[in-house]
């Protein structure tokens, strides 16, 4: 708590206020009493953003949802004054540190103090959905560590399941964005937030908790956008038994992801993990961290490395956290999910709106991104039959195109059907084989004239790619690549220039 400054009120209704606890971009959080003497939370709005009607709009959906969300998930609502100048919320003071502070000051949890946050949060997720609410701004800062239980807080961005209004300017981008699943990203007004946005939050967040870094962190806001677009999560560093859920929390596709509830499930042995070797019960450990919290510090969850070593991670060089020979069942966040539905009726539109996507991404993908030589892995498997490894493989790419132009439409062997990437550098369309293959040729079926500048990538880790082929002259049709007997798991076009101010198509991406 800091002390009061100078313009800071005194009193606000029947409160007094006599600290401050924090300042965030609607408004000042307060310690008050109450006449009686107990202590509470008042979030009172900026002034000067008190006569905006975004924000006002914001602050009174705030309040609504604190209403409906039952207390036991977050801080209990107790009074607001709406009329106030400037309006003000009150609620339960929860005596705790943020799981921000906690990874800062101590470093990342561990065992059964993480197990015991990855339930906890997810116990508060679906008392939240089941409220009817999306909190839409889920991160380490909202999470607070009381005695017990954590408490999710600040309900600033959320909205009930059925609200048609963002309560956000058309051109303003309102979160938090290592934290911000796929589809936040889209200015398609289509595109809806549903709770599966909170589910992937959830998996940046209990990443971050176990290894201090957030599974897509880039260099700059852009470069971590575009790595939630199209990189799949790094989970190194996490325990096996919460990889699974959490890369299920992290799928490209929201419905792909488990509901809160599914995920509590299998966090708590009831459920077991898609794709698992085998079913996890980590209620042991759960138990172990919740006995474990009244440890050290009066109670509370606490860990981190120093400012230096919190530093060199936050700046390591991205792992995939997924293992080479893995099967892509196994692999329920890496490159995007299976086909989407095709319109059969779609197949016949012209060609030259098949640039303009159904889904556009609001910032760049990465500008660049490291060209080594695989590790040495041996020389894969063998394919003597000569079948094409790519048909059906998981794909994504760095555009979110839907329907009979998205990522998976390449690899379906269907010639009707092509990925499109929108105009923007770069784009490009990478595929995960399962395993890792040794790799005669990769051919490219391009639409004509679509594709300028670009190459094509081999990795065995799907971080580090190295190049089998190159052009600056690209005229579309198709390109036959050989591929040298190269091992590889992921294979990559990634394309740097179009003409005529189009994006890349491609009918099918072979790979043998």
């Amino acid at each position: 708590m800091e002390t009061l400054r100078s313009a800071d009120p005194v009193r606000l209704g029947g409160y007094r206020v006599v600290g401050r606890l924090g300042r965030g971009g609607m408004g000042v959080v307060y310690l008050a009493e109450n006449r009686a003497g107990d202590q509470v939370a008042i979030k009172l709005i900026h002034a000067d953003l008190a006569a905006d009607p975004e924000f006002s709009g914001r602050f009174r959906s705030e309040v609504e949802r604190a209403r409906q969300v039952p207390p036991f998930c977050t801080a209990e609502f107790i009074d607001a004054d709406l009329d106030h100048d400037p309006p003000y919320l009150v609620t339960e003071y929860v005596n705790g540190p943020s799981l921000e502070e906690v990874v800062t000051e101590q470093g990342p949890l561990k065992g059964g103090a993480l197990h015991s946050l990855a339930v906890g949060v997810a116990t508060a997720l679906t008392g939240i959905h089941g409220a009817g609410v999306i909190h839409r701004d889920l991160k380490p800062d909202n999470v607070l560590l009381p005695p017990g239980s954590p408490k999710v807080i600040d309900f600033g961005i959320a909205r009930p399941f059925e609200a048609t209004s963002h309560h956000t300017q058309t051109d303003v981008l309102v979160g938090t964005v290592p934290y911000m699943a796929p589809e936040r990203f889209s200015e398609d007004p289509r595109t809806s937030v549903t709770a599966a946005s909170d589910v992937f939050a959830w998996g940046c967040v209990i990443a971050y908790a176990g290894t201090g870094s957030t599974p897509f962190l880039g260099d700059s806001a852009s470069s971590t956008a575009g790595r939630i677009l199209t990189q799949p999560p790094r989970l190194d560093g996490l325990p096996e038994s919460l990889r699974g859920p959490i890369a299920l929390a992290l799928a490209k596709h929201p419905e792909d992801r488990p509901s809160a509830r599914d995920l509590l499930a299998m966090l708590v042995g009831e459920k077991a993990v898609p794709g698992a070797r085998g079913n996890h019960r980590v209620l042991a450990g759960v138990l172990a961290g919740v006995l474990g919290l009244t440890a050290a510090t009066g109670g509370y969850l606490l860990l981190r490395p120093d400012a230096e070593a919190s530093a060199k991670s936050s700046t390591r060089a991205p792992t995939s956290g997924v293992s080479a020979g893995q099967p892509p069942a196994s692999s329920a966040a890496q490159l995007v999910a299976p086909a989407l539905p095709r319109d059969p009726a779609a197949a016949t539109k012209p060609s030259t709106s098949q640039a303009t996507p159904t889904i556009t991404p609001r910032v760049s993908a990465p500008t660049s991104l490291p060209e080594r030589r695989p590790d040495t892995v041996g020389p894969g498997a063998l394919n003597p039959g000569g079948r094409n490894l790519a048909l059906n493989s998981l794909a994504s790419a760095s555009s979110l195109e839907t329907g009979q132009w998205s990522a998976a439409a390449a690899v379906d062997g269907d010639p009707l059907t092509r990925w499109s990437s929108g105009y923007s550098d770069p784009q490009w369309l990478a595929l995960d084989l399962g395993r890792v293959w040794q790799l005669n040729e990769i051919v490219v079926h391009w639409e004509n004239a679509y594709a300028t500048s670009y190459r094509v990538q081999v990795s065995t880790d799907g971080t580090r790619w190295a190049s089998v082929f190159s052009t600056t002259n690209g005229q579309g049709g198709t390109v036959t690549v050989d591929a040298r007997k190269r091992p590889g798991r992921y294979v990559r076009v990634f394309c740097t220039e179009r003409s005529n101010q189009y994006g890349d198509s491609i009918y099918e991406l072979e790979v043998r």
